[in-house]
């Protein structure tokens, strides 16, 4: 089964399904060896792990789409893209669809916001386009799908004017076609008036910035994805700062990857497959006629 239709098929039969935020290989197979059904591949982790640079636009469509389609190609999950304002105009967000569909992902998402496009946090850094210009992004991105299975979701950022915008905005781009639509809070009284007021899937970010959890978000009734996006990047980032802190200070990693419980080469290796690829290429070398000398 393809794997846009994977996806369909979980949010067909789940009420909800979790797609954890990776920025690179390694982040998006710990995701799948966790027993996950999908991953979201974010701007701010690529932003930060390809760029070394914060979530303010900077990335382009081809370094998204190479990076993304990596990660693709290395997972049997479905994969989900940050495809930002579409980069451009309409024509763009047609390049966007067809190429992000072409690089094996299983969905996407859009976002109201101009550019550039900001992190979702930067509240007052942020500008939304008109309601009437975003619904026409989304149907241009819809009549560019050639799998009918890839998912087209719709972000709003007008989190920056309204909780009722939000409402308002996520229910037009449901019904311009959005598969599912984004709204973004971070406070616990907000979610169950989202659920209530927009009539459509959800796609909702959880994690460090909030204190509700998949459970009670099930009660809500709420349907659809739930992404905690930046999350794997903060806890690597924290994880590698105490490395070097050690190495500065004792010239030695012992503690600290210990107390992490780190693997050492041969624990890594297995992560990695390693087995697999030996075995591959032996099996081949097997065949081969010994020569003789």
């Amino acid at each position: 089964m393809k794997k846009t239709a994977l996806l369909r098929k979980y949010l067909s039969e789940d009420q909800i399904v979790e797609a954890p935020g990776a920025y690179d290989g390694v982040s998006a197979r710990v995701i799948e060896q966790a027993g996950f059904k999908a991953v979201f591949v974010g701007g701010f982790g690529l932003s930060a792990s390809l760029l070394g640079k914060p979530d303010v636009g900077l990335l382009t469509m081809s370094e998204v789409v190479n990076q993304t389609r990596n990660i693709a190609n290395l997972v049997n999950i479905p994969v989900l893209a940050d495809a930002e304002d579409g980069y451009g105009s309409l024509t763009n967000i047609q390049r966007t669809v067809r190429e992000m569909e072409r690089a094996g992902i299983a969905g996407i998402f859009l976002e109201d916001q101009q550019h550039p496009v900001r992190c979702g946090a930067l509240g007052k850094y942020k500008k939304i386009v008109p309601r009437d210009e975003m619904v026409i992004k989304i149907r241009a991105a819809l009549e560019a799908r050639e799998d009918p299975d890839f998912i087209i979701a719709a972000r709003t950022d007008s989190d920056i004017v309204s909780l009722q915008e939000q409402i308002d905005r996520c229910n037009a781009y449901a019904k311009a076609g959005a598969d599912l639509v984004m709204p973004l809070t971070a406070k616990r009284e907000e979610f169950g008036a989202l659920v209530r007021g927009i009539r459509a899937p959800l796609w909702l970010l959880l994690g460090c910035h909030t204190d509700v959890t998949v459970n009670e978000l099930r009660q809500t009734g709420a349907r659809g994805l739930v992404t905690y996006a930046v999350e794997a990047l903060f806890a690597a980032q924290k994880a590698v700062a105490d490395v070097m802190q050690e190495i500065k200070e004792k010239g030695t990693v012992k503690e600290t990857l210990g107390r992490l419980g780190a693997p050492d080469y041969r624990g890594f290796f297995k992560f990695m497959n390693l087995r697999e690829v030996i075995d591959y290429e032996e099996k081949y070398y097997a065949e081969q006629p010994q020569s003789k000398s």
